[in-house]
Order: C-alpha cells, then structure tokens, then sequence
C-alpha cells in the first residue's frame, strides 16, 4: 500500500486573505503612525505648558514657602492689567508681575524681583487672556479700576512652549481662577 505524502502549503485563497488581512493592518499603522510619533514629541511639551501654568497660579494665589499668595491679601495697593501688589496679612509688601516678553515676576518686600515659577524652561512665555492677566471686580461684580473698591481678582494666565501650536508640536496651556480680597478695618 502506497502512502501519499501530504503536501503542506498555502492554497491560493489563504495566500489572498494573508495579504488583505497585512494590507488592511497596514493601512490602519499607516494612520495610526504619524499621530503617535507626534504625541510621542507634543505631549512632553504640553505637560510641561500645563505645569508651569498651574505652578505659577499655585504661587500667586497660595504662595510657598517664602511668602503668602494673593489669597492672604490685606490690601491690593497696586492694581493693573499685568500687575498686581498688595500687602499681605502679616504686612508684607508682595508684587506679581507680567512683562512685555512673557516673563512672570514676583518680588517680596524690598527685595529682588525673581521669576516664578523658578523651573521656567527658557522657550515657555507667559500671557494673559486677551492682553491682560487680571481682572479686578468691586463688591456688585463690576469690573473696577479703584483699588479701594477691589474685592475680587480673575488671573487669567495662558503658558506656551514656541507659538502653542500642535502642528509644530508645541504646547499651550490657558488656565483661570479666582481670588476674593478680604478688606480688613
């Protein structure tokens, strides 16, 4: 009795659904590729956009360890579209400051302005929305230029890496909040 070998191999329509099924997977890495590698690029970016942001909001509403925030504010003494001073509940003289190149300031007392947040990577700015970083509003919610009648401060503070552009894969974070001024007798 003779035994037929078997023959082992592809049959033409396995050879077809291999080749669509590679074809369709490639297609599909083929658009899925280009939107990785510039999240892969973007994301380090956007990360650190959202951090300084939120570190310099954290310093101007909370403070740190060298000095109260805004929310200890006893008296605004100077108020404007990019800066803020005031003297803080233990006497303190405080400033925050925007300048026309996108750097954010704070100064002390009498001492030095210095940048905050202090990990300020070189190619991030600073801006405010719509030109100006805070916003002042009396006791009726109407926006106020006397610093006597001040009880509220928007911060409005958009962080960006280059131009904020996702194309370039660059980040941009605009972040807001809101502090009540405390009037003390």
């Amino acid at each position: 009795m003779k035994t037929r070998r078997s023959r082992r191999g592809f049959t033409l329509i396995e050879m077809v659904m291999t080749v669509l099924i590679i074809g369709i997977l490639t297609v599909g890495a083929a658009y899925l590729m280009p939107q990785v590698l510039k999240n892969t690029f973007y994301l380090p970016n956007q990360v650190q956009a959202d951090t300084a942001a939120a570190s310099a909001l954290e310093i101007m509403v909370e403070g740190d360890k060298e000095a109260f925030g805004l929310r200890f504010s006893e008296n605004i003494t100077t108020a404007s579209g990019n800066t803020v001073a005031f003297t803080d509940q233990n006497g303190v003289a405080m400033q925050f400051r925007l300048d026309a190149s996108g750097m954010l300031y704070r100064k002390i007392g009498s001492g030095a302005e210095a940048v905050i947040p202090y990990f300020m990577p070189a190619d991030m700015t600073f801006a405010g929305a719509g030109g100006s970083l805070f916003t002042y509003y009396d006791a009726a919610n109407g926006v106020t230029a006397v610093v006597a009648d001040i009880r509220r401060v928007d911060i409005n503070l958009i962080a960006q890496v280059g131009t904020g552009s996702f194309d370039k894969m660059e980040g941009r974070s605009q972040q807001s909040t809101s502090i009540k001024v405390n009037k003390y007798s």
